[in-house]
């Protein structure tokens, strides 16, 4: 059996199914978490093994071509360029284009040893993590089984699209389900109880609901209760219908949904949005209210007990310089050599697209591990080819259900491939850095890593998948008013911020693609926004803000609210610059997650 290593809460687990020796398909399991079922981009994994834009070789660019060289030649390369430049003038950027262990956090230890500057890792969750967190300790929550047993309400996640697991699993229950967003997704469709909001006003509506909850039924309080009591008075039903939108007959709705203890699935959309963290909050809160501590969902990553600091080196080695990662293309000129794996950070960050420049005018050496060809990999000075997940050894985790599993290949890699532990370790060795975060084995690396999830790592390999003990959310008590928040300089109760913009671009999920994967088999998303028809000014727009502008068609579409505009996915616009051109950094208070999903934005005919 294989995992899937996506950035997903599925985190599928596969049978491979073979013809004449050679890799047809991937089969779900049939039992839990994968109940015989995944989605296009699982299905299509396969077909992107002998993808025309696989890197096959090491590439270096020269001025008039790009050319095939030899790992020996690119290795020196690479540690040439990097050793000419002071560690924190060189910037790593990885993120979770594969959630292995030994693929995403062990290559870190080359950087952090040699005091390289680092990202925050901050783009997808951590402003909902911490946020919680603030309050409970712990940000992890319901389990798989939970989503059978009670009423659910999908919070700003598409999940019938992006988390269809948890999404079948709560359809099929024959519970109630309620959803809310900022336009009619295909959740919102399919529910019970849609609410339509405003953007950034998500925490404006759980204060109001907590109110109603207080003031008329009998709540029992905890540490800083009376202060919660207090700040929520203001968010009164004629208030939150005001800022929300949200009538005051949809609110008394939510009210009697959440006194049936519904499953809170807080979306992690909300971390990439005006006041996200403090709607996070707001929700979560809201079990508390209820007596209900293990009610809401947001991410069991840090439940397993996995030591991912340990494997990225950070307890015996630090970064140079953590840079936010909403704020890399800002401060890209503060570096001068870049290196890039398990990411697409010219298309995927804010104002990535300024990597790409800084990369052309020679500003920065850019260098990509990658098994594909894409906009990060077109700007480099150096690429190198990178097997894909079906092609190597790792573990994988997930962040909704508790199965760790041992991935071996299942299909042959290109010859000229290397995996990344490989990498790093020829690189420290031509780099002459003699390191103990280096000396240690990967694999024994791992083993550490694991020791507190109660599972080892030979009994991992003997088994391939193990089911890793459940949390237990009941213990512990609740702090309403956080006196960790006042230790950190940070708001003790959830705050609200109007938003302040016409138009606000926002980016649901798409159903084809994991963020910039799977062009290469259902080809390039088209660049397109969907707009309420009384904003569609013309067929063709332009989209600006003080960041710069991209040029996209349009199409009414009754399923948006005025002053939304939808773009699915993360694309490109129709001369081919990255939509994160124009998309936020500035980080969120708590994690420092852009509020890339809050964008600003004027609209104007092409």
């Amino acid at each position: 059996m294989i995992a899937c290593t996506r950035d997903c809460y599925d985190t599928c687990i596969f049978t491979p199914v073979y013809r004449d020796g050679e890799l047809i398909r991937l089969k779900p399991l049939e039992g839990p978490p994968t109940f015989g079922f995944t989605c296009a981009r699982g299905a299509g994994d396969v077909k992107r093994l002998k993808a025309p834009n696989r890197v096959k070789t090491p590439l270096l660019r020269g001025e008039r071509q790009v050319v095939e060289v030899s790992w020996e030649r690119v290795l020196r390369e690479v540690a040439e360029r990097m050793a000419s430049e002071e560690p924190h003038r060189v910037l790593h950027i990885d993120y979770d284009g594969n959630q292995g262990l030994l693929t995403w956090y062990y290559p870190a230890r080359l950087f952090n040893a040699m005091g390289a500057a680092s990202t925050d890792y901050s783009i997808c969750s951590s402003e909902g993590r911490e946020a919680i967190k603030l309050h409970w300790g712990r940000a992890y929550g319901a389990m798989p089984e939970d989503f059978s047993k009670r009423p659910v309400i999908f919070w700003a996640i598409d999940a019938a699209v992006s988390f269809i697991h948890g999404w079948t699993l709560a359809k099929k229950s024959g519970n109630r389900l309620a959803a809310v967003d900022v336009w009619m997704s295909t959740t919102m469709k399919n529910v019970d109880l849609p609410i339509l909001i405003k953007p950034a006003t998500d925490v404006v509506l759980a204060l109001g609901v907590a109110r109603e909850i207080i003031q008329r039924y009998n709540v029992e309080g905890g540490r800083g209760f009376r202060e919660f009591v207090k700040h929520v008075e203001r968010y009164t039903p004629t208030y939150v219908s005001r800022e929300t939108g949200v009538s005051p007959s949809q609110l008394e709705e939510l009210v009697e949904f959440y006194l049936a203890k519904p499953l809170s699935v807080i979306g992690m959309a909300l971390s990439r949005i005006e006041n996200g963290g403090d709607a996070a909050r707001a929700i979560s809160l809201l079990h508390a209210l209820l007596g209900d501590p293990g009610g809401f969902f947001y991410s069991n990553s840090e439940a397993w007990g996995i030591d991912f600091r340990y494997l990225r080196g950070l307890h015996m080695a630090s970064p140079s310089r953590v840079v936010p990662m909403g704020l890399v293309g800002s401060a890209i000129g503060d570096f001068r050599f870049v290196y890039v794996w398990n990411a697409n950070p010219v298309l995927t960050l804010p104002q990535g697209d300024r990597i790409a420049t800084a990369a052309a005018r020679g500003d920065i050496t850019l260098v990509v591990h990658t098994p594909f060809m894409d906009e990060t990999a077109q700007a480099a000075h150096l690429v190198l080819p990178a097997p894909t997940y079906l092609e190597k050894e790792d573990v994988v985790y997930s962040y909704w259900h508790n199965y760790l599993i041992y991935n071996t290949p299942v299909a042959n890699p290109p010859a000229g491939s290397r995996p990344e532990v490989w990498v790093v370790a020829k690189l420290a060795e031509v780099l002459g850095l003699d390191h103990p975060l280096l000396r240690e084995d990967p694999w024994v690396a791992v083993e550490v890593a694991l020791r507190n999830t109660g599972i080892t790592l030979s009994e991992l390999k003997a088994r391939r998948v193990v089911p890793l003990s459940k949390p237990n959310v009941g213990v512990g008590e609740v702090e309403f008013y956080s006196t960790a928040a006042l230790e950190r300089g940070l708001p003790p109760l959830p705050q609200y911020k109007p938003p302040a913009g016409r138009f606000v671009l926002t980016f649901p999920p798409s159903p084809l693609y994991t963020n910039s994967q799977f062009r290469e088999v259902y080809g390039e998303p088209p660049p397109k926004v969907k707009m309420n028809p009384a904003d569609y000014v013309s067929r063709c727009v332009v989209l600006y803000n003080e960041f710069g502008q991209v040029e996209v068609e349009a199409e009414a579409d009754p399923d948006v609210p005025p002053g939304v505009v939808i773009y699915v996915g993360v694309g490109r616009d129709k001369l081919g610059r990255p939509i994160n051109a124009i998309v936020r950094g500035d980080p969120g208070l708590y994690g420092g997650t852009p509020k890339l999903y809050t964008t600003y934005v004027e609209v104007a005919p092409c």
